[in-house]
């Protein structure tokens, strides 16, 4: 009967690795939205060659030259989906980058606005912090009934 016995985590631990990843998902959820956010506000249009395609996961590094003259290489926006053939090395892209961060990522101009990635951890987050107090609620009752 050992077997059926479930071992429950202490409800502070599960707590508070709870809430740590809840700010790991609203961190990266406002990163993202930042990132979109300045290459909304003060973006600068730019033409990039192509220097690298990632067939397996589509990602595509760009090198263009920043409006300071350095040279930049930079991955372009995650979840862009230009419309057409995806572009191959060598090819030119029209881009709009930060010149305050050249080297964050790049939105490739020929994509509509893609906010899904912040929208999706975003919603993480938001679904953890409502979860995680009623899961460590619920821990604790089970914990108490346990020990009776």
């Amino acid at each position: 009967m050992d077997l059926l016995r479930t071992r429950r985590p202490p409800a502070p631990l599960f707590a508070g690795l709870g809430i740590v990843v809840v700010i790991g998902f609203a961190v990266a959820a406002w990163t993202v939205w930042q990132n979109d956010r300045a290459l909304r506000t003060r973006g600068v249009d730019a033409s990039a060659r192509v220097v690298q395609v990632t067939e397996k996961k589509g990602r595509i590094h760009v090198e263009f030259t920043a409006a300071d003259g350095r040279s930049v290489r930079t991955m372009v926006g995650q979840g862009d989906e230009p419309p057409g053939p995806a572009p191959a090395v060598g090819d030119e892209i029209p881009i709009v980058y930060d010149p305050q961060d050249p080297d964050a990522e790049v939105a490739d101009r020929r994509t509509s606005p893609n906010h899904r990635v912040a929208y999706l951890l975003a919603a993480t987050a938001a679904a953890g912090a409502i979860g995680v107090p009623l899961a460590t609620v619920a821990l604790v009752r089970a914990n108490r009934r346990a020990r009776r």
